[in-house]
Order: C-alpha cells, then sequence, then structure tokens
C-alpha cells in the first residue's frame, strides 16, 4: 500500500524524520556507531543514477532515480512535475543513546509537484524490511 504522508516544500536536505511508526521506516540499537554500516551504505549509493550526500558524520541521504515505468507511475498518480523527475530516497541516521546508537533508515520516494511542493510518498514493502532487518543484525544491531 502506497501512503502520502506529507507534502513538503524544499529538498532533500530539509527532510524532517516521520513517526516512529511510520511506513518505511526502521530502528536498530547499536552499542557503538556503526561505522561500517555507514561506509557499506556510501559504497552503494555510487552509481550514475545516485546522490549520495552525507549531512553529518551521523546522517547519510542517497537519492537514486527509479525505474521510467515507476517515474511516470508516480508522476501520474501523485501530479508531479514532468520536468523534474521522481527520487527514491534512502536515510541512515544515527542517534546517541545511553545504551550506545539508535540507528534508523527511512525510504520513500520524493515528487516534485508542479506548484513547487514536494509530495513525500511512504509506503510498506516487506522485502526491504526484511533485508534492513538482516542489514541491522549482520552489522551488530539489535531491534527494539
Amino acid at each position: 500500500m502506497v501512503m502520502i504522508l506529507g507534502l513538503t516544500a524544499g529538498c532533500a536536505s530539509g527532510i524532517a524524520p516521520s513517526s516512529i511508526d511510520a511506513p518505511g521506516r526502521q530502528s536498530a540499537l547499536f552499542q557503538e556507531f556503526p561505522e561500517t554500516l555507514f561506509s557499506a551504505i556510501s559504497e552503494g549509493c555510487q552509481t550514475d543514477a545516485d546522490t549520495l550526500t552525507r549531512v553529518s558524520e551521523t546522517l547519510l541521504v542517497c537519492e537514486s532515480l527509479p525505474s521510467p515505468r515507476v517515474a511516470a507511475g508516480l508522476i501520474l498518480q501523485f501530479e508531479g512535475d514532468i520536468e523534474e523527475l521522481p527520487t527514491f530516497v534512502t536515510t541512515l541516521e544515527a542517534t546517541e543513546h545511553p545504551a550506545g546508537f539508535i540507528v534508523t533508515t527511512e525510504y520513500f520516494y520524493r515528487v516534485p509537484q508542479r506548484n513547487g511542493d514536494v509530495a513525500v510518498v511512504r509506503f510498506r514493502q516487506a522485502r526491504i524490511e526484511n533485508t534492513v532487518r538482516r542489514v541491522f543484525a549482520t552489522a551488530g544491531g539489535r531491534s527494539f
């Protein structure tokens, strides 16, 4: 199921975290800062269709162009701007916690609108959620 949880103006660096139970959001607790996880995510966002932004030492944003079919569907369904393509956004953020670091990942589509706003389209996808759980566990994270 696809949901629009917000309509925002601005760019990826202005994206605010969603509520803890939002579709496309998962967190895990790590005893230490997971530098290996951040490095792996950085390396995975290196194709010509990807843009990696390291907002801070604890926040990564990877934006990728979806397939032409998915982009067209998003533009049509959410009244997007055909001059500015939608992007699939993945964020990884670590926040200090008394027991270590809470690492949160989010994924969603940004669909630029004709009026200059941006529709943020969030969804649940079991395959991605399972992959994120495995990656977090392999990197030493515990779900909570």
